[in-house]
């Protein structure tokens, strides 16, 4: 079976943000496959997103930590304190850049 790989852009719209941000808190908490991909999808988009967005996921991730609910699995765990750490950083660099 052969594989293709097909390169799509897409618009970062308003619509986009709203639905990956409705998809974190779905996914948070959840036993799935679906952690790690949402994951990665997000990292390599996230300085495409706007600081508002980016705000608005690290607080559900803040909440969702504040109310003691549990990541999951362990792999789980790991996998949303690495996309932590990323969006921390991205934030923090955006907050740089705007005050230049």
């Amino acid at each position: 079976m052969k594989t293709e790989v097909i390169n799509k852009t897409i618009e970062l719209s308003d619509n986009l943000e709203l639905i990956l941000n409705c998809a974190m808190r779905y996914v948070m908490g959840r036993r799935t496959y679906i952690v790690g991909t949402f994951c990665d999808y997000v990292k390599s988009i996230m300085t495409d997103l706007s600081l508002i967005t980016l705000e608005r996921m690290k607080q559900d991730f803040d909440d969702f930590a504040e109310y003691g609910n549990s990541w999951g699995d362990e792999c789980d765990k790991e996998t949303w304190m690495r996309f932590k750490m990323d969006l921390d950083e991205t934030i923090k660099k955006r907050k740089e850049q705007n005050n230049r």
